[in-house]
């Protein structure tokens, strides 16, 4: 890590990189509004083992001991989204009574202070990519989620689905710029 970016607390460069669903973003999907209810509906979508990455939130006191408590190490490592400051990061096991806890604890909060950025992977494969969520964006599943799947969950949530035609990349923010840095080194 470069001095600037321990001065900074920024992401090292090497954590920028990881697993994304890239080229394999099949389905796009209108944003979801609600974080509560976009938690509640995931088990309908999600194959067992799955786990969610919340990156970027500032959470409140009782959802960051609720998520200290369920959290699990890093299983595998996605692209980060975040250069600046170096976010916080959760991988939380995408099961039923997890999901539902979250989301009842969610439901007293804004959303960035869940997360800015939330994934759902497998050991080495992303199925769920968002960054940026609930902001306005639509959100990627990879081709391993069966249709049949996809359309039950958006009819949960009342959202549309389509066949994605683009390469979902990550969209890392915010990038700081020299006037950042002259405030912060005179």
């Amino acid at each position: 890590m470069g001095i600037l970016a321990k001065i900074f607390n920024a992401t090292p460069r090497e954590q920028l990189k990881g697993i994304s669903l890239g080229q394999d973003a099949f389905w796009e999907l209108s944003p979801a509004r609600d974080l509560a209810s976009f938690l509640k509906a995931l088990p309908s979508l999600l194959p067992n083992g799955a786990i969610a990455y919340l990156e970027d939130g500032t959470p409140p006191k009782e959802i960051k001991t609720f998520l200290d408590a369920h959290c699990v190490p890093e299983v595998s490592h996605l692209a980060m989204g975040t250069i600046w400051p170096r976010p916080e990061v959760y991988h939380l096991p995408a099961t039923p009574q997890n999901l539902a806890q979250l989301a009842t604890l969610a439901e007293k909060c804004a959303t960035p202070e869940v997360a800015i950025h939330l994934h759902i992977y497998q050991p080495g494969k992303v199925l769920l990519e968002w960054y940026d969520a609930f902001s306005g964006d639509p959100f990627y599943l990879s081709q391993t989620i069966p249709e049949e799947k996809v359309k039950r969950f958006c009819k949960l949530l009342s959202l549309t689905y389509k066949k994605s035609g683009k390469s979902v990349e990550p969209t890392l923010h915010p990038q700081p710029t020299r006037a950042d840095a002259r405030l912060f080194c005179g």
